[in-house]
């Protein structure tokens, strides 16, 4: 068993929100991810995969499709190629999720603040037995 550790970025949103994100790259693209113990799945966005992967090849997702949001959006899966988090790499992070980050990139600009590409879900935290240590400021996980 190999143990990795990313480093921990929380940004503030506005006074009391916050947001915990940590830096990966998927097929040598540069990414920010957020962390998400809330979300069952890990997706991407479908606007940066379209931008930086129009190639891929995707597949309609077959299961339920909510959100905190609702459940109106089209959800679309893919096996994302490279995925890197530190030293930590996956030739394939499969059955990634492509969802319309639109909202919350909107929200992320009128708070002057960058893009992310990725939230990392419970399917990742469960496989990998991630635990984030906010005391260190640190993503603990294996692989």
């Amino acid at each position: 068993m190999v143990r990795y550790k990313a480093k921990l970025n929380i940004v503030e949103l506005e006074p009391g929100d916050y947001h915990t994100l940590v830096k990966g790259s998927v097929a040598g693209e540069k990414i920010r991810i957020v962390l998400d113990t809330g979300a069952s799945h890990s997706c991407v966005d479908s606007t940066f995969v379209r931008e930086h992967f129009p190639d891929l090849v995707t597949a309609e997702h077959e299961g339920v499709t909510a959100g905190i949001g609702g459940d109106d959006f089209e959800v679309r899966i893919a096996d994302m190629h490279d995925f890197k988090l530190g030293r930590f790499h996956l030739d394939f992070f499969q059955n990634m999720a492509l969802i319309d980050f639109s909202y919350i990139n909107v929200a992320y600009q009128r708070l002057h603040k960058k893009p992310i590409q990725m939230i990392l879900g419970n399917d990742f935290f469960v496989r990998h037995k991630a635990v984030i240590d906010y005391s260190n400021n640190v993503l603990c996980f294996e692989k």
